[in-house]
């Protein structure tokens, strides 16, 4: 079967979630099928045509002013299209609701089209207003969010299936769309690449801070749970690009709050860390930091938000804190107790490397897409 990735991000260097999970999917689809990737994002194609073994192809998205949510232009549109009959594609796999809305999908098309971790984006903009500091802030989300899920709810229902990375978004995505496939392929981790290491002396965090939930959750973690650590506490290593104005001003009047920027290997600042903080109090999905954490066998103390869509028990695999004073008192607790930083980071690993490696994720898709050949091949 012939089949055409389409995201709106390129996946070299892998140095996000989405870029990782693009990247596992071409991966695990080209085994058994002739795989193509088309990047809505400009990027070295070349590079990325050579570490993911397969054709790729940059079709630069061009937005346009609309009443659509997501409005990208029809020129953009007819190119994707164009690059989809050229690789005379018998399906389309879209990653995310902006490569769904690029497609334009429409019911019945000859080409079935999968929606990959996509139509539940407007969840993110919900819990953006939840913690929106004004008025005017929380109005826009709650705008953003009710149109959002409006254009989501029509871009399910014209899918042939829509792929989920939890439970959780599968059962919102089977409200909105009940005529669709929904199939759950959660986020995955190498677990193989990542040593476990002792618990260190550090506080971490990883993730790239230009996407706003992660930046909001090191701005509230700087904010109300730093104060509550003591003054001569841990380090704070924060390893990842784009903090923004506030986060960096934040961290040059804490001067244990470092911002290391991009780490290219961070196997050093997992071994640096002695508790693992996940401090989300928005976005959605399953959190490749929290696995990547997790396979390397730290303590990890999150939000409730943070830890979703992962099959953890709190208190024997991960602490989960939702208050400033609890979650300040756990990563207390953990780095004044080794013992049991360590016995929840073996926890933890013990879970990934049974649930969560990559290949067992990623089946689901293997079974879709040899259905979808079947269903073809009967037509």
């Amino acid at each position: 079967m012939r089949i055409a990735v389409v995201t709106n991000v390129m996946p070299f260097p892998a140095d996000s979630g989405t870029r990782i999970r693009v990247a596992r999917i071409v991966r695990a689809l080209r085994g058994a099928h002739d795989v193509t990737l088309v990047s809505l994002e400009p990027g070295d194609a070349a590079a990325a045509a050579s570490t993911l073994g397969v054709p790729v192809a940059v079709e630069p998205a061009r937005t346009r002013r609309a009443l659509a949510p997501v409005a990208v232009a029809p020129e953009t549109t007819a190119a994707l299209w164009r690059a989809i009959e050229h690789w005379r594609a018998d399906a389309v796999h879209l990653q995310g609701t902006f490569s769904a809305a690029a497609a334009a999908l429409q019911r019945g098309s000859a080409v079935p089209a999968v929606v990959d971790d996509a139509c539940v984006y407007h969840v993110s903009h919900e819990r953006a207003a939840r913690v929106a500091p004004t008025a005017l802030g929380r109005a826009r989300e709650r705008m953003r969010h009710w149109r959002l899920r409006r254009y989501e709810t029509a871009l399910a229902r014209r899918a042939a299936a829509v792929v989920s990375v939890s439970e959780d978004e599968a059962a919102l995505v089977r409200g909105m769309a009940p005529a669709t496939r929904v199939v759950v392929a959660p986020n995955g981790v190498d677990v193989d690449a990542v040593k476990p290491t002792p618990p260190g002396d550090a506080v971490l965090f990883v993730g790239l801070l230009s996407y706003a939930p992660n930046r909001d959750a090191m701005t509230w973690f700087a904010r109300e749970v730093l104060p509550r650590l003591e003054a001569t506490g841990p380090e704070v290593l924060v390893a990842g690009r784009d903090p923004g104005p506030e986060l960096a001003a934040l961290a040059a009047a804490a001067p244990r709050l470092r911002l290391l920027g991009f780490v290219p290997d961070l196997a050093p600042v997992y071994a640096r860390a002695g508790v693992f903080v996940n401090p989300m109090r928005g976005g959605g999905g399953t959190r490749l930091k929290m696995l990547g954490a997790m396979a390397a066998g730290k303590a990890v103390v999150s939000t409730t938000i943070g830890a979703e869509g992962i099959a953890l028990t709190p208190g024997r695999d991960v602490v989960v804190a939702d208050r400033p004073a609890a979650f300040a008192d756990a990563v207390r607790s953990l780095l004044a107790d080794p013992a049991e930083a360590a016995r929840l980071g073996r926890s933890a690993r013990a879970l990934v490397e049974a649930r969560y490696r990559w290949e067992a994720c990623l089946t689901p898709l293997e079974r879709l897409y040899a259905s979808l050949g079947r269903r073809e091949a009967i037509a």
